[in-house]
C-alpha cells in the first residue's frame, strides 16, 4: 500500500512543476533559547480549504481562523529539568500546553527527534510517572522535500508499584504487586503537497506533511506467580482510554520559520478538521519611540507590492535605510537625502515573512520597525 501511494505521488509530479517547491533545511531546528510563538483556533469549512489531493502549485487559505487561545513554546536548556538523567543526549526541553510535564528532545544535524517526558500519565491515572520513548521518535527531519516518506516507530514501557495505584486499578486485581503502561507509536509523514498558505497576518510557502500516527496504548499487572498479565479489558470492558488510536495531521512548513505555519488535526473519519495549530505573527508596529527630532511610520503593514515609509528627519545628514530578513541578512539598502517625505519601497519580489527595518543616521541607529511581507 504505502509503495502504492508512493507511485501516486512519483506519477504526480510528472504532471505539476515543481520548480516553485521549497526545501526545508535544520537551519529551522530549534535550539535552546527559541521560543515558538503558536495561536490555536478553527474556522468553518477548514477540511475543504487543507484537505486537497496530492500536487504541487497548491493554495490554500486558512486567513479566517480565529484564535482560541495561545502558546509560547519556551525550548529550555534539559539541564534545567528534573528528568535529565533519564534522558541522556537530550538538546532541548519543552512544556507542553497547559502542562508542567517535561518534553525531551534530541536534535541532530538532519533530525528532531522525541525522546519521551516525564509528568503526568496520559490515562488520567493522576501519576507522574517517566515515558520513555525507544527507540526515539522522529519528531521532523532535513532536508525535507516534496516526495519525501518518513517511517519511524517506538515503545514505552513505564512500570509502577502497586501502592501507588489508583483504586481503578486496584480494585481489579486487588493482590497486584505492580502495573506497567505499554504504548506502541508508528508514524509515517509523506510530503504529498506544496504551494502557499494564508494565516491572519501572512502568506507563506510551504511544503504539506501529512502524518499518520497509530498510537496504542495497554496496560499490564504483575500478579504472582502468573508473572504480566494484559487487563486492558475486563469482561469485553474496556476500563481505561487504551486501544488504538490514529492520529491524522496536516504539517505546512517553511523554509524561514521555526514554527510550522499550520497544525491540522483531523477527526478519525478525515472529514472535519477539529483544531488548527498556527504561527502567531508579530504585530505591525514600530519598535521604537520617536523622538520630536525623528519619527518613523510605515504603510501598509502587512504588505504585499509597495511599502511607503516616513521619516521626519530634520538633521542635515542623509538616512540610511536597509530591510533584513529573518536570519539577519541584508536583503535591501537605500539612501534617503535629509527631509520628511514618503519613500517608496518595491518588495514584491521579497518571500513572505518577517523582516526589520533599519534607519541610521550619522552612524547611529534612530528607527527600527518590523515589516510583514505578505
Amino acid at each position: 500500500m504505502k509503495k502504492q501511494a508512493l507511485f501516486c505521488l512519483l506519477l504526480l509530479g510528472l504532471i505539476h512543476p515543481i520548480a516553485a517547491q521549497i526545501t526545508i533545511t535544520n537551519s529551522v531546528f530549534p535550539v535552546v533559547g527559541d521560543t515558538l510563538r503558536y495561536l490555536f483556533g478553527n474556522q468553518a469549512g477548514a477540511i475543504n480549504q487543507i484537505f486537497t489531493p496530492p500536487g504541487g502549485q497548491q493554495a490554500w487559505n486558512l486567513s479566517g481562523l480565529q484564535p482560541a487561545q495561545t502558546w509560547n513554546q519556551i525550548m529550555k536548556n534539559p539541564v534545567s529539568g528534573s528528568a535529565q538523567a533519564s534522558f541522556p543526549g537530550a538538546s532541548i526541553l519543552y512544556n507542553p500546553l497547559n502542562s508542567t510535564s517535561q518534553v525531551y528532545l534530541q536534535v541532530t544535524g538532519n533530525q528532531v527527534l522525541d525522546m519521551g517526558y516525564f509528568g503526568l500519565d496520559e490515562l488520567g491515572l493522576g501519576l507522574n510517572l517517566l515515558f520513555d520513548k525507544v527507540p526515539n521518535l522522529e519528531e521532523t527531519w532535513a532536508p525535507i522535500n516534496f516526495f519525501d516518506l518518513h517511517q519511524s516507530a517506538s515503545n514505552v514501557l513505564t512500570a509502577f508499584d502497586a501502592p501507588i495505584a489508583p483504586p481503578i486499578l486496584l480494585n481489579l486485581v486487588p493482590t497486584a504487586d505492580s502495573f506497567r503502561i505499554r504504548v506502541t507509536y508508528q508514524r509515517v509523514s509523506a510530503v504529498d503537497a506544496f504551494g502557499t498558505l494564508a494565516i491572519p497576518g501572512g502568506t507563506f510557502d510551504v511544503l504539506r506533511s501529512k502524518r499518520t500516527e497509530y498510537k496504542s496504548t495497554a496496560v499490564d499487572v504483575k500478579v504472582a506467580p502468573l508473572g504480566w498479565i494484559d487487563i486492558s479489558t475486563i469482561g469485553g470492558q474496556q476500563i481505561l482510554p487504551l486501544g488504538t488510536d490514529t492520529i491524522t495531521t496536516f504539517h505546512f512548513l517553511n523554509d524561514v520559520s521555526k514554527e510550522a505555519i499550520a497544525i491540522c488535526t483531523l477527526n478519525t473519519a478525515q472529514n472535519a478538521v477539529t483544531g488548527v495549530q498556527y504561527k502567531a505573527m508579530p504585530p505591525a508596529t514600530a519598535t521604537f519611540d520617536p523622538t520630536p527630532e525623528e519619527g518613523l511610520f510605515l504603510y501598509p503593514n502587512p504588505v504585499r507590492n509597495t511599502l511607503y515609509v516616513h521619516f521626519r528627519n530634520e538633521a542635515e545628514a542623509p538616512v540610511q535605510m536597509q530591510l533584513l530578513n529573518a536570519q539577519g541578512s541584508k536583503v535591501l539598502e537605500q539612501t534617503v537625502a535629509a527631509g520628511g517625505k514618503d519613500i517608496r519601497i518595491p518588495v514584491a519580489d521579497l518571500a513572505p515573512g518577517i523582516y526589520t527595518l533599519l534607519l541610521w543616521c550619522n552612524g547611529g541607529a534612530v528607527g527600527r520597525a518590523t515589516v510583514v511581507k505578505i
